[in-house]
């Protein structure tokens, strides 16, 4: 994991350095922590995948130290700690969070339209990820919110995360799709990936009522 932070900071010198891609770092801040930062691989069961860590209040971007506010209480670590609870696994102790772009923004990518800096950084940050993610033999991911799928997937599968859930349009009256997961020929990593919508998505009432079974879906899935 040395060699992961220290490939981490080379990379972030690297953006510093491009005199177009800076403008769109913050680099005020520092590179959040991996989640859990000590681990042992062997115990690692799932890994969970989230975008870039900047959020829109600065004051809040100011206290996040570590991959998805996992250090500490809240909605994401409760939506979090549920899934595994599911999944009859530790959030603790069997899962390695990290994100696809390492960074902070100055804001949150979405807001940014003189560029594409999704596009642009993930250029830049894929490589490495293949590399951290490389410790962990032929574990699953979870992704994170429908934004990550654009920098993963391959042209071939749907960059939707309710498509994957069963989405259809009669889906009140039980007229849903089978449950699906995104195969490791069809994403850039080459792993199992199960999209999950981010923790303020999932208040939507068709992830609520899909979520239980969906969970229960992954867990089948990643026994066989």
């Amino acid at each position: 994991m040395i060699a992961i932070k220290r490939e981490t900071a080379k990379v972030y010198q690297e953006l510093l350095a491009n005199p177009h891609l800076r403008q769109f770092v913050d680099s005020s801040l520092e590179i959040p922590k991996t989640f859990p930062e000590i681990f042992s691989t062997e115990e690692i069961r799932i890994i969970i995948l989230g975008q870039d860590p900047t959020v829109k209040n600065q004051k809040s971007r100011a206290k996040i130290t570590t991959v998805l506010n996992l250090d500490r209480a809240g909605s994401l670590h409760k939506y979090l700690d549920g899934i595994c609870k599911g999944l009859e696994i530790d959030l603790d102790k069997n899962v390695y969070a990290t994100n696809c772009l390492k960074n902070f923004f100055i804001k949150p990518p979405t807001q940014i339209k003189e560029d594409d800096v999704v596009e642009k950084f993930a250029r830049i940050w894929l490589p490495l990820l293949r590399e951290e993610l490389a410790q962990f033999d032929n574990v699953p991911i979870i992704t994170l919110g429908q934004p990550v799928l654009s920098i993963i997937i391959r042209e071939n599968a749907s960059k939707y995360v309710r498509d994957y859930w069963g989405y259809n349009d009669d889906w009140k009256t039980g007229k849903t799709l089978p449950f699906r997961y995104i195969k490791s020929d069809d994403n850039v990593l080459n792993r199992v990936i199960f999209p999950f919508p981010h923790q303020p998505s999932i208040n939507k009432k068709f992830y609520c009522a899909r979520l239980k079974d969906y969970v229960a879906f992954v867990k089948q899935t990643i026994s066989n």
